[in-house]
C-alpha cells in the first residue's frame, strides 16, 4: 500500500477532503444512503496550510436516512449536506446547502449487487471581505497609509446560486467484511454563475469524479481496504490512491473494536498518513497532509490536519413470531 503513495497534478475550483471516501455526499450523490443502516451522520473538518499567515478551514456536515425500503430490498432515501469553507486574507468564504435524494436497485436476490443513482439539489454561496484587503491607491510614494479610503468599486460582495449535481454507483456486498464500491459523480451540471459582476466571467464548471473502494477479508484479524478517486475540472485534475490496515481487535465485551492505519498520496501535491478507530456504529479517522507541491516555500511541507467522524444507526426491527414475549426484569 505504501508503494501505492504517488503523484502528478492538482488544481481545481472545488475544494476536497484528503479522507476523500469518508466524506461519501461531497464526493458523489450516488452514496447517498448506500450503507448498511437506516440513519448515518458524517462530519469532516480540515484545517489546511496552518504556517501561512491565514488558515485555510473547512468544515462538512451531512445527515441521512432510509426512507423506505421495497419488498424486492430496493431502497429511497435521501439526505442533508452543508459545506462551509473559509480562505485567505479577504475570508473568501463558500457556502453550500444540499438535499440529496437516491433509489437504489437491489440487483439479485441474494442481496449481494446494488445499483444507486443519485440526484442533488442546492445552493451554493460565496462571499469576500475586501476591508481585509490592500490595494494600490493606499500607497502614497513608498509608504502604506491603511487609513487611505479603499478606491474600489465592487458590483457585490456576495453570490448565491442554485447547483445541480447526479451520479450513479455500484455495490457488491460479500458480507460485513468484504465489499466493494465504484461510482461516477458530476457535480455544478448548470455550470453555476459565481461572479461578483453579474456577468459570465466566474463560472463554476462541471466536476467529473471516479471513485472506487474495497474491503478486503485476508485473515481472521485482518482487512485492506484499497481506494482510488480521479476528478477533472476545466483542464485541472486530481488522483488519490492509497489504502489502509484494519486490525479487528479481541474484546471481551460485546463491542466491535477494529484500528485503521494507511498511507495515501495525491498526485503531485502531498501525501498524508491515516489512523483511526472503528467502535461499533462510530468510525473516527485522522490524518496528516505533507505538502511537496510549488507551495512548499511557503508551507515548509506542512499540508494539513484532517478529521472525519462517522455515526450509523439501524432502525431496531420488531419480532413477529407467534408467541414471541418481552422478558421482564424484576
Amino acid at each position: 500500500m505504501l508503494c501505492s503513495v504517488f503523484a502528478v497534478m492538482l488544481h481545481a475550483q472545488d475544494i476536497h477532503f484528503s479522507q476523500f471516501n469518508f466524506s461519501p455526499l461531497n464526493q458523489n450523490p450516488a452514496n447517498t444512503n448506500l450503507f448498511d443502516g437506516d440513519y448515518r451522520f458524517v462530519g469532516n473538518y480540515k484545517n489546511q496550510w496552518p504556517t501561512v499567515p491565514v488558515k485555510y478551514n473547512t468544515v462538512s456536515l451531512s445527515a441521512e436516512m432510509n426512507f423506505i425500503t421495497l419488498k424486492n430490498n430496493d431502497r429511497f432515501g435521501g439526505g442533508l449536506l452543508l459545506y462551509w469553507d473559509q480562505e485567505g486574507d479577504s475570508r473568501f468564504t463558500t457556502l453550500n446547502a444540499d438535499l440529496s435524494l437516491s433509489y437504489i436497485k437491489s440487483l439479485t436476490k441474494d442481496l449481494h449487487h446494488y445499483l444507486s443513482y443519485g440526484l442533488q439539489l442546492g445552493l451554493v454561496n460565496r462571499s469576500f471581505d475586501y476591508n481585509q484587503l490592500n490595494f494600490d491607491n493606499q500607497w502614497t510614494g513608498d509608504v502604506f497609509n491603511p487609513n487611505i479610503a479603499v478606491n474600489e468599486n465592487f458590483a457585490q460582495t456576495h453570490v448565491t446560486t442554485f447547483d445541480l449535481g447526479t451520479g450513479i454507483a455500484y455495490k457488491y456486498i460479500k458480507d460485513d467484511r468484504t465489499n466493494f464500491t465504484v461510482g461516477l459523480g458530476v457535480m455544478h451540471l448548470n455550470s453555476p454563475k459565481l461572479s461578483f459582476y453579474n456577468d459570465n466571467s466566474s463560472i463554476l464548471a462541471p466536476r467529473f469524479t471516479v471513485h472506487t473502494r474495497a474491503q478486503i477479508k485476508v485473515s481472521k484479524k485482518i482487512d485492506i481496504v484499497p481506494e482510488a478517486m480521479y476528478q477533472r475540472q476545466q483542464t485541472k485534475q486530481e488522483v488519490d490512491l492509497g489504502g489502509h490496515i484494519k486490525y479487528h481487535l479481541d474484546v471481551k465485551t460485546a463491542h466491535a473494536v477494529a484500528l485503521n492505519l494507511g498511507a495515501y498520496g495525491r498526485t503531485g501535491d502531498a501525501g498524508w498518513l491515516m489512523a483511526g478507530v472503528d467502535y461499533d456504529n462510530w468510525q473516527v479517522n485522522m490524518s496528516y497532509d505533507i505538502n511537496f507541491s510549488n507551495l512548499t516555500a511557503a508551507s515548509r511541507y506542512n499540508g494539513g490536519f484532517e478529521l472525519s467522524v462517522i455515526y450509523i444507526l439501524a432502525r431496531t426491527k420488531k419480532i413477529n413470531k407467534p408467541g414471541a414475549v418481552c422478558p421482564t426484569f424484576l
